[in-house]
Formats: C-alpha cells, structure tokens, sequence
C-alpha cells in the first residue's frame, strides 16, 4: 500500500459498476469542457474584434436579437445538460439499487477512530467472524481487511459509535463512497469482477490519525473464500501453525489499539508508547485509562482523542493484564 498516493486505486476497476461510474464522469467532462470553451472563446475573441482601437463610434449599432442564435444557445446546451442528467441518474441508480439480501453475503462494518471493523454473518459452526483492520506504520501496511469472494453481491451496513466522528468508507478501484455516521446505518453494496487487494480510504477528515485510516478489500476466489469461511481463522491466509496469542493481545489487535499505540516501545504514534507502562502504573490507574481515558491524559497529549473502551470487566483485565506483562 502506498500511503503517499492518495489516489492509488484509479488505475483499475474492479467492480460490476465501475464502467458506469467512470463513463458518468467521462461524458460529464467532456460537456463541461465543451461548454466552457463555447463561452471562454467568443469572449476572447469579441474581446479582440472589438477592441477599442479596431471600431470606430460611427461603426456601433444597436442589434436588439437575433432568433436563431438565441435557439441555438438555448436549445444546444439544454441538451448537453439532459445528456449530464441522464448518464448521472443512471450510474446513480446502478450504485444505490441494492441486491436482495437473499442474494448477498450481508457484512456490518463499523468505523471508528482510527479504524475498522467487519462482523460477518455467522457460519454453518454458528462461529462469527469479527476482523479489526488497523494501518501498522512499522510494517507500512493494513493488519487484517475485509475478504470476500468474486462475483458475489456484497452489502455492506455500516455505523460508527455514537462518541465518534463520521467517517467514510471509499474503495477507488470499485469508483464507491459511503459515508459512516455515529448512531445511523448507512448502506451501500458492490459486486467484485477481479480477484486482487484493494486499498480502502477514509474520506471524511476524522482527527489525528485520519491520513492513516486505511483497510483494504481481498476479493477471492469462491472455493478459497468457503474454505476459509467454514473456519474460526482470524484471516484467510493466518498461519495455522503459528503461536497462539493470548487474549489480552487479541483484544489488544481487535480494539484497535495498535493503531494508536506501540505496546513495544515509548515511540508516539497517535498515543504514547506503552512499553513499561506496568512498571509505571498499577492496574486500577491501566483501567481508569481504558475506562475514563480523558480523566489523566498523559503531558503533551489532548483529551477527546481516545475513546472509552465500553468492554466487559473480564476484558478490561485481560487488557490490563497484557500491558502489565509487556515491560
């Protein structure tokens, strides 16, 4: 992921809908260019015509209309703007007429400082799988996305908790744009034609990290997409073999607090660097942090930038627990 390209994204189109939308914006550009030029021109050219040293007084005469003239720049442009109506309500309807529910896999997204989080729905085991998407600066990448298999409808249903700003969930390469607001579901969908990775933005300023705020798409193949699927893998591609992580970890990772936060050294990110914080602190003054985090915030740092944790107390120890041990 290059994170210095802003448009990165542009240079494919991976979705059903995506040639509707780039066609939308090709004919709106060029109508526009098109009627701009049908105005800059005989400006600059009358402007010269009629220029002070070229027409003498005796030579102006009052022209009160001519007809077909005022036709033709009536009627002419009123076409080129049905044309501009017409692609732009098209693409429109294609973008915002949803697949049966039935027919799609069904996926709640929320967005929230500074990250995002998918819950699909559950599978034949009755096991959900809930993914938290995070940028990591130390690896220059996305912990983790959204995976979905090609050629399948995709609802997405999205919020943001009501203590957070809005966000907005932008994928370039499938040309869609939704914003994510606290305490509403806004919805929007996507069919993929290609398997591949695809960078996923935030395009509403939401704070400090916002420029951070990426996830990305995997689009699969169908039979790769079930076998991961009917599994309780954390991802697709996770080592089977790999250490377990303890659960103070995993809520850790799936809270998003590495996105703020380095748990191994003092380097700020958004938020200090945790490393040795359990020398520094006892549990109650860790809890009080995760709980009530604008109570004792940190010298050189604001208040309102972190968010309360609302977890079980079970959790908040675990979480504890994981700091305390990171020394």
């Amino acid at each position: 992921m290059d994170v210095n390209n802003t448009l990165s994204g542009f240079n494919s189109m991976a979705a059903t809908f995506s040639k509707d939308v780039d066609q939308a914006f090709w004919i709106n550009f060029w109508i526009s260019i098109i009627l701009g030029l049908s105005v800059l021109i005989p400006m600059f050219y009358f402007a010269w015509k009629y220029r002070a040293s070229n027409v003498k007084d005796e030579e102006i005469e009052n022209i009160t209309h001519n007809t077909k003239l005022e036709i033709a720049w009536t009627l002419i442009p009123t076409i080129m703007m049905m044309f501009l109506f017409y692609y732009g309500y098209s693409s429109m309807k294609t973008l915002r007429t949803m697949p049966a529910e039935s027919e799609s896999i069904v996926i709640q997204v929320e967005g929230s400082k500074w990250k995002w989080k998918y819950e699909y729905p559950a599978n034949k085991n009755g096991f959900v799988h809930k993914i938290t998407s995070v940028y990591d600066k130390k690896i220059g990448d996305v912990k983790r996305g959204l995976y979905v298999p090609v050629g399948t409808n995709i609802i997405l249903k999205m919020t943001a908790p009501l203590n957070d700003v809005i966000h907005s969930y932008y994928i370039p390469a499938f040309r869609m744009k939704e914003d994510v607001v606290p305490g509403r579901t806004t919805k929007q969908w996507f069919k993929a034609d290609k398997v591949g990775t695809y960078d996923v933005e935030c395009a509403e300023y939401c704070g400090t990290a916002h420029s951070y705020m990426y996830s990305k798409v995997v689009v699969m193949e169908q039979a790769e997409y079930d076998a991961w699927f009917a599994t309780e893998g954390k991802t697709p591609y996770e080592d089977a073999n790999a250490e377990p992580i303890s659960k103070g970890q995993a809520l850790y990772e799936d809270n998003g607090c590495s996105g703020c936060h380095s748990i191994d050294s003092t380097d700020t990110i958004v938020g200090p660097g945790l490393k040795g914080i359990g020398e520094k602190h006892d549990a109650a003054y860790l809890k009080n942090a995760l709980v009530n985090p604008d109570k004792d915030v940190p010298e050189g740092f604001f208040p309102g930038v972190m968010p309360p944790f609302a977890l079980p107390d079970e959790d908040i120890a675990e979480l504890v627990k994981y700091m305390q041990e990171n020394k």
